[in-house]
């Protein structure tokens, strides 16, 4: 077939532009660039679909026969057509770069164009595609290169002009991969005659391939077992070991995941090549680290395995990897044995060595394969190769003084490791003694103090006041020194180690001491160790003496009550008179303050002044019991404390009421009488009496506090219908009977479910007859008291009623 002869010229023609479409079928949208795309077809598709553009667009025109019209518009025409007064006739020519599919599988191809205008759509579409050689340059009518085969026509049957055209390449694709070639070109023209008919011609929007190719995954790699990588003489301590491999694809689109790949793992006893087990994972995406774990009951203790993977997706497999060798141990080493010369074992006083002293360790193990060991003193933090004869010494250095400890563990070449060995030294503390030589001096003051050592040769010492400026003294022939220090600061610490004349330094003694500034306080009348003093009412004094200088005034408060000042004198003191009201626990708290304004920390003390107060006694009414009643006199008889004389008159006030003063007879005793006009419900009946006496020299003693409680003489309460327990209805009507504990009875004030207060009269047998009708269910309650002619109230009676529901 001749496909580069002339042909005559025909009537021109106007070509018809295809109007624009919104394109949503096929790969429309990619027509605009080059892109890729992941294929998502199923769950173990593979490859990757790349929308490529040609690498060169040109077209012929067989009226200028000796050009080329490279291009790089978006359409190209194909067939005839008229401009310029003349005949065109053109064919189009795209190349496509093969290169990054050498090696690669061709799954789908297909050739994406459309067509921007049409000469004559009344005409059928006659359109094209041929492979041709690839030429060397962008061809020309009269150099174009040799057609091979033809691919297909182009839409015949599409719509006219069509926007979209799609073109099945699978196999000119697919050949001239497998053929090794590194490009493809393909000519676009229209068929035979109908070339040089300008009715057949149009414009070609420039063709995109869809390429969809798959390269074999890669052979797996960075193979390891439990976490250990592949090598030669390679040991495991499990029997369910993890097996892992690196699967990757060639097919990846970056930043997305590539291919969907699966390994399958074989392995086999190596001295039994035919006991071989497979195991193929699920997909993944590419690149993935793939592992197996051997189930339990097939590997054992001694056995030498081998394992090989090969990846594989949808198309295509990887070969198989290099075998993995190894071989299980599990046999744990046993637990390794210590040993020091410079800290021997065990817990016997003083020790040996000292904190910052190093010391070293020997750590031995009785198994013949161990690699190395685990110490460290709060955790296995700490690693030691083993040398020849599965030994390490290490060096360790105690960082204080008393029991202290190692705990080892052996490891073997496999890296099983063994129980722990705690070893158990005692560290011995090599930090001076210091003694404070002035504990008493005040803030501001100098203070010597004397360092002494528990170390030999001590040719000096390194200390420092909280943590201040390093400071060095000589020690003297007798290992001793002695330094001066102004504390500034009310608690301090001395931190000093001494050196010997080989250099080595002790531990830090760290020597805290506290400088009182708090006054000190003292009393004649009482002391604070917890005993009894002068009795309360005495007048005593308290002195304050200062710790600080330039004491100007004292501030104080006693019982935690208002704060007082008092001026110091020349000497920096101050008393100051205080009489104690009552007798028990008391206390004083103190501070002082210099004229500048410094102010000491507090001092607090408790106190005690003995008890002289009078004693109380009554029949009617005995002490923290029940007695006597609303409306029944009670005598009560105040008596002298046995150390008190002169008492001339007494106190007294029971609670609720003023107080009263009742004189004392002869023998310093008196006695009142009182008597309750009603019960004290609020407190249930308890009544408080206080009493203090005065003597004649004007002393007040501290009160005596007597509590008794009076009877309520509540009337009782019954009744035939109503009770606690139910049994009566709404509506029902029943009587409740009063009967009088309280003598003299005149009547019953009486009160249901906490109402108004009814009262009703006691006849002279000391009761009476209430009626009362249940109006609701439930519970219900009845209050009661009796009362004399007099006003005398007794204690409430309560009387609780249930009514059934109906």
């Amino acid at each position: 077939m001749q496909f580069n002869r002339g042909f005559p010229g025909v009537p021109s023609g106007r070509l018809r532009r295809a109007p624009r479409r919104f394109l949503t079928t096929g790969l429309a949208g990619l027509l605009a660039g080059a892109g890729a795309l992941a294929v998502t077809t199923g769950p173990a598709a593979a490859g990757v679909t790349q929308y490529v553009l040609p690498t060169s667009v040109s077209y012929t025109d067989a009226r200028q026969p000796t050009l080329a019209f490279p291009t790089t518009a978006a359409d190209v025409p194909v067939g005839t057509w008229q401009a310029d007064g003349g005949m065109h006739t053109s064919r189009a020519y795209f190349t496509f770069d093969l290169t990054p599919y050498r090696g690669k599988e061709v799954i789908t191809a297909q050739v994406v164009t459309g067509e921007s205008a049409v000469t004559d759509c009344d005409r059928p579409r006659e359109l094209e595609l041929w492979r041709t050689d690839t030429p060397a340059a962008a061809p020309t009518w009269n150099t174009a290169p040799a057609v091979r085969e033809k691919v297909d026509d182009v839409g015949p049957t599409a719509p006219c002009p069509a926007g979209y055209l799609e073109l099945d390449a699978t196999e000119v694709f697919r050949q001239a991969v497998a053929d090794g070639r590194d490009s493809l070109t393909l000519m676009a023209r229209i068929a035979g005659d109908h070339e040089e008919n300008k009715h057949f011609g149009r414009r070609m929007k420039k063709p995109g391939a869809s390429l969809l190719a798959n390269g074999a995954p890669d052979v797996p790699s960075k193979l390891n077992v439990a976490g250990r990588a592949c090598a030669d003489g390679l040991l495991i301590g499990t029997t369910t070991p993890i097996l892992t491999a690196e699967v990757t694809d060639p097919d990846k689109l970056e930043p997305y995941a590539g291919d969907q790949v699966r390994a399958t793992f074989a392995w086999w006893p190596v001295d039994r090549p035919a006991e071989r087990t497979e195991w193929t994972s699920s997909d993944r995406y590419a690149p993935a680290l793939i592992q197996y774990t051997v189930p339990s009951g097939l590997l054992v203790d001694g056995g030498t395995y081998a394992f090989m993977v090969r990846a594989a997706d949808e198309h295509a497999a990887s070969g198989w990897s290099p075998e993995c060798r190894f071989t299980v141990d599990t046999v744990r080493p046993p637990a390794p044995t210590v040993v020091s010369t410079d800290y021997p074992a065990g817990s016997g006083f003083p020790g040996h060595g000292g904190p910052g002293i190093a010391g070293d360790f020997t750590f031995s193990s009785a198994a013949d394969d161990i690699a190395g060991f685990w110490y460290g003193r709060s955790g296995l933090t700490t690693y030691a190769a083993a040398g020849p004869g599965g030994t390490a010494t290490v060096s360790h250095t105690p960082a204080k003084y008393g029991p202290d400890w190692l705990d080892v563990q052996a490891v073997d070449r496999t890296g099983n490791r063994s129980t722990q060995t705690r070893y158990g030294f005692t560290v011995r503390n090599t930090a001076p003694t210091v003694t404070d030589g002035d504990p008493d001096a005040w803030l501001g003051q100098p203070r010597e103090f004397t360092f002494a050592p528990n170390m030999t040769d001590v040719v000096e010492y390194v200390w420092s006041l909280n943590n201040g400026t390093q400071q060095t003294v000589a020690a003297d022939a007798a290992g001793t020194a002695t330094v001066t220090v102004t504390p500034t600061l009310v608690r301090n610490t001395v931190h000093v180690r001494s050196r010997t004349r080989d250099g080595v330094l002790s531990g830090d003694a760290g020597y805290t001491f506290s400088v009182r500034t708090a006054p000190f306080v003292t009393s004649e009348q009482w002391t604070f160790d917890g005993m009894p003093g002068a009795p309360a009412g005495t007048e005593g004094s308290f002195t304050f003496k200062p710790a600080m200088a330039d004491v100007t005034e004292y501030v104080y408060a006693f019982d935690y009550g208002d704060l007082r000042t008092v001026q110091a004198g020349a000497d920096g003191s101050a008393t100051i008179s205080y009489t104690p009201a009552d007798a028990g626990h008391h206390t004083i708290e103190v501070f002082s303050r210099t004229s500048a304004g410094v102010q000491s920390t507090s001092v607090g003390l408790a106190f005690y002044p003995a008890s002289i107060a009078p004693t109380v006694a009554s029949e009617v009414y005995p002490r923290n019991t029940t007695g006597g009643g609303p409306g029944v006199p009670g005598t009560f008889t105040f008596a002298p404390h046995s150390s008190v004389t002169g008492v001339t008159s007494y106190v007294y006030q029971f609670r609720g009421e003023p107080e009263r003063t009742v004189a004392a007879n002869a023998d310093g005793t008196a006695s009142v009488e009182w008597t309750p006009s009603a019960y004290d419900n609020e407190y249930g009946g308890w009544t408080e009496l206080r009493v203090r006496a005065r003597t004649a020299a004007g002393v007040t003693t501290d009160a005596q506090y007597y509590s008794f409680r009076v009877d309520p003489q509540s009337p009782l309460v019954t009744s035939d219908v109503f009770g606690w327990q139910g049994g009566a209805v709404v509506g029902q009507t029943g009587e409740f009977v009063f009967t009088a504990q309280l003598p003299g009875t005149t009547e019953f004030v009486y009160s249901f479910d906490d109402g108004a207060e009814s009262t009703v009269a006691a006849g002279a047998d000391g009761t009476a007859r209430v009626s009362w009708a249940a109006d609701s269910p439930y519970g219900h309650s009845l209050t009661v008291r009796s009362r004399t002619a007099a006003g005398v109230v007794s204690g409430p009676a309560y009387y609780n009623i249930f009514i059934d529901p109906s």
